[in-house]
């Protein structure tokens, strides 16, 4: 260099990380001593303690809902149980006898039912055809003969 004139050795800068520069930065606005680092972990500390302790009661106070809740449930499965007993106590049959003998009610004979009696049907009858005539061929020939000497009932009442 010509002119006589130095240049002053440049100096090299060491990287600083981002939290290194912004704690640096932070400490020179808020200028902290040593104090004042201390109120700050202090005041941290006692948020975290106020919240914890605020949680806390929230958590007990929804222990003591539930176990309130709980009992309210208890009481009304006991209540349906007791209920449900008292509709089974009013229609037992001895219930309603009871009060049917106090409101003057008999009790009535039971029903008979009428023996049943057998019925001939031919089965092996084709469909459609007419009722078949199981009466015997003597009852047939009596009965032919009787209504051509004497007549049949209806010509005789119908002369009558």
């Amino acid at each position: 260099m010509p002119s006589g004139h130095t240049v002053p050795a440049r100096r090299r800068r060491r990287a600083r990380s981002f939290v290194q520069t912004a704690g640096v930065v932070a400490s020179d606005r808020l200028r902290l001593n040593a104090f004042g680092s201390a109120y700050l972990v202090a005041g941290v500390l006692l948020f975290f303690v106020l919240s914890y302790l605020a949680l806390s009661a929230q958590i007990t106070q929804a222990s003591y809902d539930i176990s309130k809740l709980q009992n309210q449930q208890s009481q009304l499965l006991a209540a349906q149980d007791q209920l449900q007993y008292q509709e089974i106590s009013l229609h037992a049959p001895a219930r309603v006898q009871s009060d049917a003998a106090q409101a003057g009610l008999q009790r009535g004979s039971p029903s008979t039912y009428v023996p049943a009696q057998p019925i001939a049907i031919d089965l092996q009858a084709p469909d459609g055809a007419g009722p078949t005539d199981v009466t015997p061929l003597w009852q047939k020939a009596v009965a032919a003969l009787v209504s051509r000497v004497g007549g049949t009932r209806d010509a005789l009442a119908a002369g009558h």
